[in-house]
């Protein structure tokens, strides 16, 4: 399992850039690029796989799938990511853990609401600032 990449806070714009090939994703993801994402949040990479299944519902590892961008790739923009902020913020450890038990996981349910909780305030910040969301795993 990699654990380069993470989620990223972007513009709307530099999520479309990003897409349509005219930001190069190397220097914008990478770190010493001139221009950047808003935020990285990695920590809830080490259990991406389950966070892929737990949150498939609220589409957290993104709304839309591209292979423009090397390896695995989902983003959202700024009204998808309103709406995942919206749902995650209702979402209940309860229901977390009842879901941990039909995914396929080597994380622990702890670990997974532990994650869960981290993505749910990174969420928050995005859907204050209108940003999209870009998630990678390389």
């Amino acid at each position: 399992m990699s654990t380069a990449g993470g989620f990223y806070a972007l513009s709307d714009d530099q999520l479309k850039r990003l897409l349509a090939g005219e930001l190069a994703y190397a220097g914008f993801l990478g770190k010493g690029g001139g221009e950047q994402p808003r935020e990285l949040h990695a920590e809830a990479l080490q259990v991406w796989y389950e966070l892929s299944q737990v949150l498939q519902g609220e589409a957290a590892c993104g709304a839309e799938q591209t292979d423009k961008i090397p390896t695995m790739v989902g983003y959202s923009f700024s009204p998808q990511v309103q709406a995942t902020a919206a749902r995650l913020a209702g979402l209940p450890d309860a229901e977390i853990r009842t879901r941990c038990e039909s995914a396929l996981m080597e994380a622990t349910p702890d670990q997974v609401v532990a994650a869960v909780q981290g993505l749910k305030a990174f969420y928050q910040r995005a859907a204050q600032n209108k940003d999209a969301v870009l998630f990678r795993v390389a």
